[in-house]
């Protein structure tokens, strides 16, 4: 599975393109936000009256964000006329745009917390952490379990936690839950979730950054971890 295609499959408000609106120059942003407000498309000639500019200048900014994936042509089909071909944005277009899904899980964690209580928060984000490994598993059938573990590597990196494996051990740099996970800690229970779908076995965190460790380790193969407490340790929840 391609990365951006993991990543929209694992966490699909998270692509590379959030908040990247500004980058953009004043006419093709507002050229946007007229796609954003008209769901259903707009035709050159629309969007000609409410740019203010000239059909060749609207078409070299379609080419350039229909050749980016923002924007997408369709037909607008007319009752008693022929359909008319207008311009839409696309999702890549769509998440170009702010969202508060950081805010949105905060909430929610917290709701939770309060209804459930950490033990139970922890059961179900771990989980989910299964069932994610499980939409992913099929890009480690027929592999050895050294090419397994550099395959579950590699997916990390394609979803940001800057992993590597230090011979038994998986140590990602980056935690990619971080002002959630600072908040509520439970969250990193979807790791070890993730991980043992993954691996089929019981894995066990080592070291973990929100407690001031270099990295977040995790133990493969219930084997001792220096300056680790052994993998034969039950994890919590």
């Amino acid at each position: 599975m391609p990365t951006a295609e993991l990543k929209r499959e694992l966490f699909p408000a998270w692509g590379d393109d959030a908040w990247r609106l500004a980058g953009f120059g004043q006419c093709q942003q507002h050229l946007l936000r007229l796609l954003l407000e008209n769901k259903a498309g707009l035709t050159i000639k629309a969007l000609m009256r409410a740019l203010a500019v000239s059909k060749p200048a609207v078409h070299q900014h379609l080419i350039a964000l229909e050749r980016g994936g923002y924007v997408m042509q369709k037909e607008q089909r007319k009752t008693g006329g022929r359909p008319s071909r207008v311009y839409a944005l696309t999702e890549r277009g769509v998440h170009l745009f702010p969202k508060q899904y950081a805010w949105f899980s905060r909430l929610l964690l917290k709701q939770l917390l309060q209804e459930l209580g950490s033990v139970p928060v922890q059961s179900l984000l771990y989980r989910l952490g299964q069932e994610t490994a499980a939409s992913v598993r099929l890009r480690l059938q027929g592999l050895s379990p050294a090419e397994c573990l550099k395959e579950i590597v590699q997916l990390m990196q394609e979803l940001g936690y800057e992993a590597r494996l230090e011979g038994e051990v998986i140590a990602a740099c980056n935690c990619v839950y971080h002002d959630l996970a600072k908040e509520h800690p439970e969250v990193c229970a979807l790791d070890l979730g993730l991980l043992d779908g993954l691996l089929g076995e019981q894995v066990v965190q080592t070291e973990c950054m929100l407690r001031g460790g270099k990295a977040c380790r995790f133990c493969l193969h219930r084997t001792k971890a220096k300056n680790a407490t052994s993998c034969e340790s039950k994890k919590s929840g």
